[in-house]
Protein backbone atom coordinates (compact mmCIF):
# COMPACT_ATOMS: atom_id res chain seq x y z
CA UNK A 1 0.00 0.00 0.00
CA UNK A 2 2.86 2.50 0.86
CA UNK A 3 4.27 2.37 -2.69
CA UNK A 4 0.70 2.89 -4.30
CA UNK A 5 0.76 6.02 -1.87
CA UNK A 6 4.12 7.04 -3.15
CA UNK A 7 3.50 6.60 -6.69
CA UNK A 8 0.50 9.17 -6.02
CA UNK A 9 2.19 11.30 -4.60
CA UNK A 10 4.94 11.83 -6.87
CA UNK A 11 2.56 11.43 -9.57
CA UNK A 12 0.92 14.51 -7.92
CA UNK A 13 4.41 16.57 -7.24
CA UNK A 14 5.25 16.08 -11.29
CA UNK A 15 2.21 17.80 -12.29
CA UNK A 16 3.05 20.12 -9.61
CA UNK A 17 6.36 20.75 -10.90
CA UNK A 18 4.66 20.97 -14.58
CA UNK A 19 2.16 23.85 -13.08
CA UNK A 20 5.13 25.93 -11.75
CA UNK A 21 6.99 25.58 -15.18
CA UNK A 22 3.75 27.38 -16.95
CA UNK A 23 3.96 29.85 -14.57
CA UNK A 24 7.37 30.62 -14.58
CA UNK A 25 7.33 31.79 -18.26
CA UNK A 26 6.04 34.85 -16.86
CA UNK A 27 8.67 35.95 -15.56
CA UNK A 28 12.04 36.96 -16.98
CA UNK A 29 15.71 36.43 -17.01
CA UNK A 30 17.23 35.63 -13.90
CA UNK A 31 14.09 35.70 -12.20
CA UNK A 32 12.99 33.15 -14.30
CA UNK A 33 15.79 30.65 -13.78
CA UNK A 34 16.18 31.13 -9.87
CA UNK A 35 12.42 30.34 -9.76
CA UNK A 36 12.56 27.12 -11.85
CA UNK A 37 15.95 26.26 -9.56
CA UNK A 38 13.66 26.49 -6.41
CA UNK A 39 10.37 24.12 -7.80
CA UNK A 40 12.71 22.28 -9.07
CA UNK A 41 14.44 21.99 -5.24
CA UNK A 42 11.20 21.78 -3.69
CA UNK A 43 9.85 18.68 -5.86
CA UNK A 44 12.83 17.01 -5.44
CA UNK A 45 13.01 17.15 -1.55
CA UNK A 46 9.77 16.01 -1.33
CA UNK A 47 10.38 13.34 -3.85
CA UNK A 48 13.21 11.63 -1.46
CA UNK A 49 11.31 12.10 1.79
CA UNK A 50 8.50 10.09 0.03
CA UNK A 51 11.03 7.38 -0.85
CA UNK A 52 12.78 7.56 3.10
CA UNK A 53 9.67 7.29 4.98
CA UNK A 54 7.44 4.79 2.88
CA UNK A 55 9.84 2.72 1.11
CA UNK A 56 12.79 2.63 3.17
CA UNK A 57 14.74 3.82 0.87
CA UNK A 58 18.08 4.82 2.63
CA UNK A 59 20.29 8.02 1.14
CA UNK A 60 23.64 8.31 2.19
CA UNK A 61 25.58 11.18 1.68
CA UNK A 62 29.06 11.94 2.38
CA UNK A 63 31.25 14.99 1.71
CA UNK A 64 34.54 14.25 2.34
CA UNK A 65 35.72 17.96 0.57
CA UNK A 66 33.50 20.46 3.34
CA UNK A 67 34.96 23.68 2.73
CA UNK A 68 37.32 22.84 0.44
CA UNK A 69 34.66 22.28 -2.62
CA UNK A 70 35.10 24.84 -4.85
CA UNK A 71 32.29 27.50 -6.17
CA UNK A 72 32.57 26.09 -9.58
CA UNK A 73 33.75 22.88 -10.82
CA UNK A 74 33.25 20.07 -13.28
CA UNK A 75 31.84 17.17 -11.24
CA UNK A 76 32.47 13.66 -12.10
CA UNK A 77 30.65 10.99 -11.11
CA UNK A 78 29.83 7.45 -12.45
CA UNK A 79 26.19 6.59 -13.82
CA UNK A 80 23.73 3.88 -12.43
CA UNK A 81 20.24 5.42 -12.42
CA UNK A 82 18.18 7.85 -13.78
CA UNK A 83 17.75 9.13 -10.12
CA UNK A 84 21.95 9.89 -10.24
CA UNK A 85 20.32 13.04 -12.01
CA UNK A 86 17.80 14.03 -9.25
CA UNK A 87 20.63 12.63 -6.32
CA UNK A 88 23.09 14.96 -7.00
CA UNK A 89 20.63 17.84 -7.28
CA UNK A 90 19.57 17.26 -4.02
CA UNK A 91 22.71 16.59 -2.27
CA UNK A 92 25.22 18.97 -3.40
CA UNK A 93 23.87 21.56 -1.89
CA UNK A 94 24.32 25.39 -2.81
CA UNK A 95 25.70 24.86 -6.41
CA UNK A 96 23.37 25.26 -9.26
CA UNK A 97 24.50 21.83 -11.64
CA UNK A 98 23.75 21.00 -14.59
CA UNK A 99 24.22 18.12 -16.99
CA UNK A 100 25.26 16.36 -20.02
CA UNK A 101 22.48 13.51 -20.54
CA UNK A 102 21.61 11.70 -23.66
CA UNK A 103 18.66 13.43 -26.08
CA UNK A 104 16.28 10.45 -25.43
CA UNK A 105 15.78 12.23 -21.78
CA UNK A 106 14.78 14.99 -22.69
CA UNK A 107 10.90 13.51 -23.65
CA UNK A 108 8.80 11.59 -22.01
CA UNK A 109 10.29 10.93 -18.80
CA UNK A 110 7.99 12.53 -16.10
CA UNK A 111 10.10 15.46 -14.17
CA UNK A 112 13.72 14.54 -15.46
CA UNK A 113 12.27 15.26 -18.94
CA UNK A 114 11.01 18.87 -17.94
CA UNK A 115 14.02 19.96 -15.58
CA UNK A 116 16.47 18.93 -18.58
CA UNK A 117 14.80 21.13 -21.00
CA UNK A 118 14.36 23.96 -18.89
CA UNK A 119 17.40 24.39 -16.88
CA UNK A 120 20.32 24.64 -19.59
CA UNK A 121 21.35 21.00 -19.91
CA UNK A 122 22.93 19.57 -22.93
CA UNK A 123 20.99 16.80 -24.73
CA UNK A 124 22.98 15.36 -26.86
CA UNK A 125 23.33 12.34 -29.21
CA UNK A 126 24.98 9.88 -28.03
CA UNK A 127 26.02 7.82 -30.88
CA UNK A 128 25.90 8.65 -35.05
CA UNK A 129 26.59 12.81 -34.85
CA UNK A 130 29.76 13.31 -33.19
CA UNK A 131 28.94 17.30 -34.75
CA UNK A 132 25.62 17.29 -32.49
CA UNK A 133 27.17 16.37 -29.22
CA UNK A 134 30.32 18.37 -29.54
CA UNK A 135 27.81 21.28 -30.57
CA UNK A 136 25.53 21.20 -27.72
CA UNK A 137 28.43 20.54 -25.19
CA UNK A 138 30.03 23.56 -26.51
CA UNK A 139 26.89 25.93 -26.15
CA UNK A 140 26.13 24.31 -23.27
CA UNK A 141 29.60 24.85 -21.81
CA UNK A 142 29.37 28.60 -22.58
CA UNK A 143 26.04 28.81 -21.00
CA UNK A 144 27.47 27.23 -17.68
CA UNK A 145 30.14 29.55 -17.76
CA UNK A 146 28.09 32.64 -18.47
CA UNK A 147 25.44 31.51 -15.46
CA UNK A 148 27.85 30.60 -12.90
CA UNK A 149 26.64 26.77 -13.03
CA UNK A 150 28.33 23.90 -12.57
CA UNK A 151 28.85 21.33 -15.58
CA UNK A 152 28.45 17.18 -14.62
CA UNK A 153 29.21 14.97 -16.57
CA UNK A 154 28.94 10.71 -16.37
CA UNK A 155 32.16 10.12 -18.61
CA UNK A 156 30.94 5.96 -18.51
CA UNK A 157 28.22 7.87 -20.97
CA UNK A 158 25.64 5.63 -20.48
CA UNK A 159 24.50 3.70 -16.65
CA UNK A 160 25.80 0.58 -15.59
CA UNK A 161 23.37 -1.67 -15.15
CA UNK A 162 25.34 -4.31 -12.90
CA UNK A 163 27.00 -1.68 -10.98
CA UNK A 164 30.60 -2.42 -12.30
CA UNK A 165 32.38 0.63 -13.52
CA UNK A 166 32.75 1.13 -17.28
CA UNK A 167 35.35 2.87 -19.22
CA UNK A 168 35.51 6.74 -19.11
CA UNK A 169 35.58 8.85 -22.12
CA UNK A 170 37.39 11.81 -22.62
CA UNK A 171 35.61 13.99 -25.42
CA UNK A 172 32.57 15.27 -23.29
CA UNK A 173 35.57 16.60 -20.79
CA UNK A 174 37.80 18.11 -23.19
CA UNK A 175 35.05 20.33 -24.86
CA UNK A 176 34.13 21.27 -21.93
CA UNK A 177 37.44 22.82 -20.55
CA UNK A 178 38.11 24.58 -24.02
CA UNK A 179 35.32 27.23 -22.92
CA UNK A 180 37.94 27.73 -19.33
CA UNK A 181 39.27 26.00 -16.85
CA UNK A 182 37.89 24.31 -13.80
CA UNK A 183 39.03 21.92 -11.25
CA UNK A 184 37.48 19.02 -10.83
CA UNK A 185 35.01 17.23 -8.18
CA UNK A 186 34.81 13.50 -7.74
CA UNK A 187 32.22 12.11 -7.00
CA UNK A 188 31.40 7.86 -6.45
CA UNK A 189 27.41 6.75 -6.74
CA UNK A 190 26.73 3.28 -5.53
CA UNK A 191 23.39 1.64 -5.11
CA UNK A 192 21.41 3.22 -7.98
CA UNK A 193 22.16 0.38 -10.66
CA UNK A 194 19.49 -2.05 -8.62
CA UNK A 195 16.87 0.91 -10.41
CA UNK A 196 18.91 1.32 -13.60
CA UNK A 197 15.62 0.89 -15.66
CA UNK A 198 12.14 2.68 -14.93
CA UNK A 199 10.49 -0.63 -14.68
CA UNK A 200 12.63 -1.12 -12.09
CA UNK A 201 11.49 1.43 -9.50
CA UNK A 202 8.14 0.06 -9.07
CA UNK A 203 9.89 -3.12 -8.46
CA UNK A 204 12.92 -2.70 -6.22
CA UNK A 205 12.59 1.00 -4.32
CA UNK A 206 12.16 -0.83 -0.76
CA UNK A 207 14.76 -0.74 1.24
CA UNK A 208 17.55 0.47 -1.26
CA UNK A 209 20.50 2.36 -0.40
CA UNK A 210 21.74 4.26 -2.34
CA UNK A 211 25.21 6.19 -1.68
CA UNK A 212 26.65 9.68 -2.64
CA UNK A 213 30.19 10.04 -2.10
CA UNK A 214 32.20 13.22 -2.79
CA UNK A 215 35.66 12.10 -2.58
CA UNK A 216 38.11 14.33 -4.34
CA UNK A 217 39.26 17.62 -6.07
CA UNK A 218 41.66 17.24 -8.55
CA UNK A 219 43.27 20.43 -10.21
CA UNK A 220 42.35 21.95 -13.83
CA UNK A 221 43.59 20.38 -16.13
CA UNK A 222 45.24 21.82 -19.03
CA UNK A 223 45.61 20.75 -22.44
CA UNK A 224 45.26 17.25 -23.92
CA UNK A 225 47.47 15.12 -22.05
CA UNK A 226 46.44 16.26 -18.69
CA UNK A 227 42.80 16.01 -19.72
CA UNK A 228 43.40 12.27 -19.95
CA UNK A 229 45.73 11.69 -16.92
CA UNK A 230 42.97 13.82 -14.56
CA UNK A 231 40.19 11.75 -16.03
CA UNK A 232 42.12 8.02 -15.46
CA UNK A 233 42.54 9.66 -12.09
CA UNK A 234 38.97 10.34 -11.55
CA UNK A 235 38.20 6.52 -12.54
CA UNK A 236 41.11 5.44 -10.20
CA UNK A 237 39.27 7.19 -7.52
CA UNK A 238 35.44 6.11 -7.98
CA UNK A 239 36.65 2.38 -8.32
CA UNK A 240 38.15 2.58 -5.00
CA UNK A 241 35.38 4.54 -3.03
CA UNK A 242 33.06 2.07 -4.28
CA UNK A 243 35.19 -0.82 -3.54
CA UNK A 244 35.01 0.87 -0.49
CA UNK A 245 31.74 1.61 -0.22
CA UNK A 246 30.80 -1.77 -0.80
CA UNK A 247 32.91 -3.26 2.08
CA UNK A 248 31.57 -1.02 4.65
CA UNK A 249 27.51 -2.05 4.27
CA UNK A 250 28.79 -5.93 3.44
Amino acid sequence: MSIVLVVVCVIALFIYFEVLLQASRFLHGARAVKAVDRYCDSVVARIFSLLRTYCAFEIVYEDRLGPDLPERFILIANHQSLLDIPLCMRMIAGRRLRFVAKKELGAGIPFVSSVLRTQGHALITRKGDTAQAMGAIRRFARRSRREGTCPVLFPEGTRSRDGKLGPFYTAGLRKVLEEGPLPLVVAAIDGGWRIAKLKDLYKSFRGIRYELRLAAVLPAPSGKKETLEALAAARDIISSELADMRAASA
